[in-house]
């Protein structure tokens, strides 16, 4: 029997979500790229079935209001699901939600969440992205982002990225 693993995922509401998802997908088409639900990862690749996470994730939205968060920079590394992402500052609210979930789940870390929505996996260092990317930079910096859902999504670094799906979301407050 395969192993079912899932990860948590922090959503942007679904106006900044098509936002995200239209950059990803132009991004996806020029560097030959996979496409993605643009997302920010709370918890990731835990081997446990979505039945086992559902309750689990309804004590992580429980009094949990939704917020804005603003892109604090456009940035890259070269970790292929990090390669090209909009950096958030480490507010509270995203802190609270990384430390409640951390704290449910029982797995991640508080001391290494840098939270980020990814608009490219695995694009390699080049002339081309450093300039798509500082264009990027110009026009999301500061750009202010509603999260307004936790979701349990079929994904990890052992599933396919066009497998990954949202099993379950829960409605943030507000």
């Amino acid at each position: 029997m395969k192993t079912e693993y899932h990860s948590i995922w922090l959503m942007p509401c679904s106006e900044h979500e098509r936002v995200f998802s239209e950059i990803v997908q132009s991004l996806a088409r020029h560097f030959d790229s996979p496409a993605f639900q643009p997302h920010l990862t709370l918890v990731e690749d835990m081997p446990r079935t979505c039945e086992e996470l559902e309750p689990i994730l309804t004590r992580v939205a429980e009094g949990a209001a939704s917020f804005d968060a603003s892109v604090e920079t456009v940035e890259e590394s070269p970790l292929y699901y990090r390669s090209f992402y909009a950096r958030f500052p480490n507010i509270s609210p995203l802190k609270a939600m990384k430390e409640k979930a951390v704290a449910l789940f029982g797995v991640g870390s508080i001391e290494t969440f840098m939270p980020h929505i990814s608009l490219a996996y695995g694009v390699r260092e080049s002339t081309e992205k450093s300039q798509a990317i500082a264009a990027l930079r110009r026009g999301m910096t500061g750009m202010s982002v509603r999260f307004d859902r936790v979701c349990v999504v079929s994904s990890s670094q052992h599933t396919p990225i066009e497998e990954w799906a949202i099993r379950s979301c829960i409605s943030l407050r507000g």
